[in-house]
């Protein structure tokens, strides 16, 4: 667990080796952060002795406003719609981080090292999300339960969050959700497995139909629901 770490923290510092501050501290969304160890303190200062208003989680998304040496000074989304202001140490975080999720699949297996004879640190679950902090060779490097490993990249495999540019910018259909409890699967069929259901009076965007179903956006991934679930408008 010792060796994982470190090379977590190397990894995370050769990522952030290469940024420059925002000299404005502005909110972009072009430089943005997420917490990739347990949970980070949010501290008051660029220093870990001058107390912390709250701690991020891992997966918690915010924006970066500058960085010192270590440091990033972040704004954090809260609960009442604003933000908490602090620093975290750029040790635990990965910048722009790419986001992978794993389509209904058997036997994906998480390794300790890049190699697929090496040992097994788990089994990977169906559209289980994972945050990249690195590539190397044909591998993520990914955190997997609380330590560093390596999934063979397959684009068969997994959705690539941001390579579907077209759940941005491409053109839908707004349907609503005419059954409660509508179920939604990650493949245009029942056969691949339940990710979600969506109450009736939903509004949802489709972006085509296929054999009876209808590809939606969900969350940042695509994903179907059957047409039946469904009315135009």
């Amino acid at each position: 667990m010792k060796k994982l770490t470190a090379l977590l923290l190397a990894l995370i510092t050769l990522l952030g080796a290469s940024l420059t501050a925002r000299a404005d501290g502005a909110i972009s969304d072009s430089w943005k952060g997420e917490v990739i160890s347990m949970q980070v303190s949010l501290y008051n200062q660029a220093s870990s002795s001058s107390g912390s208003s709250r701690k991020v989680k891992n997966g918690e998304e915010f924006y970066i406003l500058s960085r010192e040496g270590n440091w990033f000074y972040v704004a954090v989304p809260n609960d009442n719609g604003s933000y908490d202001y602090g620093y975290v140490m750029s040790y635990y975080v990965v910048e722009n981080p790419t986001h992978i999720v794993l389509r209904n699949a058997n036997g994906i297996y998480a390794y300790a090292a890049p190699y697929n004879t090496d040992k097994r640190v788990g089994t990977v679950s169906s559209y289980q999300r994972f945050t990249v902090i690195a590539t190397t060779g044909n591998y993520y490097i990914v955190s997997f339960r609380n330590a560093v490993c390596y999934l063979p990249m397959d684009s068969n495999r997994y959705w690539v969050e941001e390579d579907i540019a077209y759940l941005v910018n491409g053109a839908y259909t707004q349907y609503t959700v005419s059954t409660n409890n509508a179920k939604v699967y990650g493949y245009a069929s029942t056969r691949y497995g339940k990710v979600a259901t969506l109450r009736a009076g939903e509004v949802v965007d489709v972006f085509y139909t296929q054999d009876g179903f209808a590809a939606i956006r969900y969350g940042k991934v695509i994903a179907f629901v059957d047409l039946n679930d469904l009315s135009q408008g």
